[in-house]
């Protein structure tokens, strides 16, 4: 369970990234990504298998790039919050954001049908944001045993059948597929907070989420072994093939 917590955080990582409060670096980044998309369309069909590759040496660069980005912005940043915040803070920070994902997650369990999740779901919010004061406090989880879903627009095309097509690197945002991709944008238009409208408050709280969900994940970076472009492949398509599938499906990873 701890090692999927683990891919939770790296997934809900990327989402926050594409959603930094930098707008001039976002709008570029959305005509590269739009580029990525026509590309990978012409190269390889919408239901190609997601083990299909065709954009490997560029998806090495884009990686190689995402890396030194990473290297030189993000893992430091959370380096320096995870030592210097005691751990019931970051719980409380980790929680208060948890609490805001949810409106994300319920709206995607409409999406798929998943009515009896979403109305779990909804109660969660509900009880966390009242005497949860906020969310900084998991009510709902320990008392009243209602677990936290992880959904994104990602998993509710693939629960209508759409192909996940080729795997891509994109730039910023890591790891994803042509049907993925497109799980970036939509959910940030019903994600509480880049739709908050007082820009300062929107912006402290994207850089703040951003920095506590890649704190979560600094585990991540000693698991990878070997050819870490592929290692992270794996891990993406396993992961990916595991939330669609909702949780029928056994993780591991391979030695490259």
């Amino acid at each position: 369970m701890k090692t999927i917590e683990l891919y939770r955080q790296i997934q809900d990582f990327r989402f926050l990234s594409f959603n930094l409060p930098i707008r001039k670096a976002l709008a570029f980044s959305r005509i590269v990504l739009a580029s990525y998309l026509i590309l990978a369309s012409l190269i390889s069909p919408v239901n190609a298998a997601t083990s299909h590759d065709p954009l490997e040496k560029v998806n090495r660069v884009t990686y190689g790039f995402n890396r030194i980005v990473d290297g030189l912005l993000f893992k430091p940043a959370a380096k320096a919050y995870g030592k210097i915040t005691p751990v019931l803070v970051k719980k409380g920070v980790r929680n208060f954001f948890y609490n805001l994902d949810d409106v994300r997650v319920i709206f995607n369990e409409l999406m798929q049908l998943k009515i009896v999740a979403a109305a779990s779901d909804m109660r969660r919010l509900a009880v966390n944001s009242t005497f949860g004061i906020g969310g900084i406090i998991d009510v709902a989880g320990p008392v009243l045993k209602l677990e936290k879903h992880n959904e994104d627009f990602g998993q509710t095309l693939a629960f209508w059948n759409v192909g996940a097509g080729p795997y891509l690197v994109l730039p910023f945002f890591g790891p994803s597929t042509l049907r993925d991709s497109s799980s970036l944008f939509v959910d940030s238009l019903v994600h509480p907070i880049p739709q908050t409208d007082h820009i300062d408050t929107r912006n402290t709280l994207l850089t703040g989420n951003v920095i506590d969900s890649r704190e979560a994940i600094l585990g991540f970076d000693g698991l990878v072994s070997g050819d870490d472009y592929l290692f992270v492949r794996v891990w993406y398509l396993q992961y990916r093939e595991y939330l669609n599938n909702d949780g029928n499906l056994e993780i591991s990873f391979v030695d490259f």
